[in-house]
């Protein structure tokens, strides 16, 4: 008896010491790795969220803002506004002015000597900026840019230089800088008039709250010449925060943010004093796997016991981290210990190999992402779903670049991205260019726009190591198969198009080409097309206040076929026109139909790319509304934001005439193209309309937050209206109430309906007063 209870022990400590020492390599390979730091990250944004302060008011932010930018010369400005600048500080006594614009060129050579003069005269020390940058693009040699030699002669001179980590993110800051044997002190450093190790980085202090800083803007300086400001004994940051000039980095817990506020922060935190020496990821590890050796040594616990033990080891390194952060002694990463009690408590409960070989069979060796098999056994036993790809367009020139490390990150780091786009769904590596995910059946009849967001999540360079990679992909999708879907990625290569159906899909759905268009043709002569209406919701009175129309066609033989199908065919073959001459009369009928009872409702009607260039079209057009029994004013058209650039010229006349017939024009998937809300102002628009893949990712992505609600705002004080696309739960509606936005449309208010269903359900029956008093 003895003997079995001795070897039953031994056992139980060999599958506790087993688990033990499996947590620890889990853990230091995670380190090894660099995993973890995205949740690190986050940890530490919750602690600064629960310690935020105030800054410490001895800084302040002078912008060079929109409202600056209106009322002052065009940019770059002449420099002797940055004399009057210098100037006004000293009457107003401040104690240092550090300026964060770029002076390395020269201008006019009077106000070159008009600045240089001012800081001459200056009593107050002048901080100028400086660049450490690649001498060329294909040189790793670097050069220092420097300002101009006669505004540096009295000023003092630091570095701007911030380095983003593989997220894209500023979240340190460094001492400074050291260029070809010279060390400059960063702008930060020498604001705060804090030394450090050149080239040694701390933690931006996420804490402080960056609205907390003071600010003055820059116009309202120099108008008023230094009175009445209190500055005194003040250090002042000149930069700026005008989204026009594009200055902008984001940090994790603010999102997207302009870089002099960043500069601000870094300098408020060597002010504070809270860049605390960071002990690292090993003395909460080490800690945590002494505790755990010491109590498995002691063989007088259970598996219950040591998973209670790592537990609360877990929640005493939270609270140290806590306090000592709150004390602003040090700090330190808790996130491997955690992997290791984690791991730790994960093996007692499932202490199986078997499993972990089972499992490896479903994971990518490289990217450690679910592979095609994992995607496979997921579909087994489960009705249709559509499944998307990505393929990679130039992944052989990637190869070149990569390694096996840097790929794992290129396919994570990707992987990550499009995890907002696949709402909760998991991302699959199914071969050694492309990635995976299946499509909830809800978003298919928009599944361009689903395409649309999953471009858009590729814009910024994605991080490898310490390199930006740029990632170009075409996507396909399947209702069938896999390698149905991994074709028709494929094939939108090979045709040079982002996305495509599979060809399979395409054939069973519009047949033979030559006859679907006669079909078509017919359809739309004896208007067997449905035009449909998506209510649009006035949300500053919170009242219905129009709808979009959209076409259907429901096909005797095919059914329903998408319009993602049948209007390109129209495009291509020049007969676009008359589908929107029908959409048009249609609408118009429809809109007179619900004067009585709410008069004053409007109406969008989407015009293609090509039509807006036909002068003969645009006169039908508006003839076909100035004889409908409605005002001009309650037609809307919408033309897409990439059509006024097409023909940029032709456009601008086109929307100028319709715009003066009273017919008001919106600005359509605003976001997606390259035109600025600038050129835009010099169109006759009267809205844009806020493109949906920003919009579907608005609650859970701060970065789209920070950039939807400035546009609304940039947009109001334009004098546009702001309309968002795409609103698919209430918490997305609140947030775009509360940032101001004009109107919401989305399936959460309503999907599109017929003209009959409209009447009923909002006109009639009330669905209006039901959201209004639910």
């Amino acid at each position: 008896m003895k003997t079995a209870y001795a070897f039953l022990n031994a056992t139980i400590f060999r599958h506790h010491f087993t688990s033990w020492m499996f947590a620890l390599f889990a853990s230091l390979t995670l380190i090894w790795g660099g995993v973890g730091n995205d949740v690190e990250q986050q940890l530490g944004n919750m602690r600064a969220n629960m310690l935020e302060k105030p800054a410490s008011g001895e800084l302040v932010i002078v912008e060079i803002d929109a409202k600056s930018l209106q009322a002052l010369d065009r940019w770059p400005w002449p420099r002797k506004y940055y004399a009057q600048a210098i100037d006004s500080l000293n009457d107003a006594g401040v104690s240092q002015i550090a300026f964060d614009v770029d002076f390395s060129s020269r201008s006019v050579p009077a106000q070159d000597q008009i600045f240089a003069d001012a800081i001459a005269r200056s009593q107050a020390t002048v901080v100028l900026p400086t660049m450490r940058q690649r001498a060329s693009g294909t040189q790793s040699k670097f050069i220092e840019s420097l300002p101009i030699e006669k505004l540096r002669a009295n000023a003092f001179l630091a570095s701007v230089n911030v380095h983003p980590d593989h997220r894209g993110q500023l979240n340190q800051y460094s001492f400074g800088t050291t260029t070809n044997g010279i060390a400059r002190p960063s702008l930060a450093s020498m604001i705060a008039e804090s030394s450090g190790s050149i080239d040694k980085s701390f933690a931006i202090d996420q804490a402080i709250d960056p609205a907390s800083i003071p600010r003055l803007s820059f116009v309202d300086l120099i108008a008023n010449e230094g009175r009445s400001l209190d500055l005194l004994g003040k250090k002042v940051l000149i930069g700026a925060t005008a989204i026009e000039l594009g200055d902008r980095y984001p940090i994790s817990r603010f999102g997207v943010v302009p870089g002099v506020v960043i500069q601000g922060m870094a300098s408020e935190t060597l002010i504070q004093g809270t860049n605390l020496q960071n002990l690292g990821k090993f003395p909460a590890l080490i800690f945590s796997a002494i505790l755990l050796a010491i109590c498995i040594a002691s063989r007088k616990f259970s598996s219950e016991g040591l998973i209670g033990i790592a537990f609360a080891n877990a929640i005493i390194l939270m609270g140290a981290l806590f306090l000592s952060e709150y004390l602003h002694w040090f700090t330190f990463s808790n996130f491997p210990a955690f992997c290791l009690l984690g791991v730790f408590m994960a093996m007692q409960k499932f202490m199986s190999t078997s499993n972990a070989l089972k499992t490896s069979q479903f994971i990518n060796t490289v990217s450690k992402l679910p592979n095609d098999a994992a995607l496979l056994q997921t579909l087994t036993g489960k009705e249709l779903v559509y499944i998307a790809t990505a393929r990679l367009s130039d992944f052989r020139e990637l190869r070149a670049i990569t390694n096996k490390t840097s790929r794992r990150d290129l396919f994570q780091n990707l992987a990550n991205r499009l995890n907002f786009l696949a709402r909760g769904e998991r991302i699959y590596q199914v071969d050694t260019d492309m990635v995976a995910w299946t499509v909830k059946r809800e978003y298919i009849d928009d599944i361009s726009g689903h395409f649309d967001t999953a471009v858009a999540l590729l814009q910024s360079p994605i991080m490898t190591a310490d390199t930006k990679i740029k990632i170009n992909a075409t996507f396909g999708i399947s209702a069938s198969s896999l390698d149905e879907a991994k074709l028709a990625s494929e094939q939108a290569f090979v045709a040079g198009k982002k996305w495509a159906w599979h060809d399979a899909d395409v054939d069973q759905a519009i047949g033979e080409k030559h006859d679907l268009l006669i079909e078509l043709d017919q359809a739309i002569e004896v208007g067997n097309l449905d035009v449909v209406y998506q209510p649009k919701w006035d949300l500053s009175s919170n009242r219905l206040g129009g709808a979009e129309a959209l076409v259907r066609w429901s096909h005797p033989v095919q059914g329903m076929i998408s319009p993602e199908i049948f209007i390109p065919m129209l495009e291509q073959a020049g007969r676009i026109d008359q589908l929107t001459y029908h959409v048009l009369k249609q609408a118009l009928k429809d809109l007179a139909s619900w004067q009585e009872q709410r008069p004053g409702l409007t109406c969008a009607v989407n015009i293609s790319a090509q039509l807006l260039s036909d002068s003969d079209f645009v006169e039908k057009a508006i003839a076909i509304v100035e004889r409908s029994s409605v005002w001009n004013a309650q037609l809307v058209f919408e033309v897409t934001e990439t059509a006024t650039m097409v023909d940029p010229e032709q456009s601008a006349l086109a929307l100028q005439r319709i715009q003066s017939t009273g017919i008001r024009v919106s600005i359509d998937d605003y976001g997606t193209g390259q035109s600025t809300m600038s050129y835009l102002q010099r169109l006759p628009v009267s809205e844009i309309k806020l493109d949906q893949s920003f919009i579907k990712t608005l609650v859970t992505d701060k970065t789209n937050q920070v950039m939807v609600q400035s546009t609304i705002k940039m947009a109001q004080n334009l004098g546009f209206k702001v309309v968002a696309e795409g609103i698919e739960d209430q918490a997305c509606l609140d947030l775009l109430t509360k940032y101001g936005c004009d109107i919401g449309q989305g399936w959460h208010i309503s999907k599109p309906v017929t003209s009959d269903f409209f009447i009923a359900a909002w006109l009639d029956r009330g669905i209006e007063e039901a959201r209004l008093s639910a």
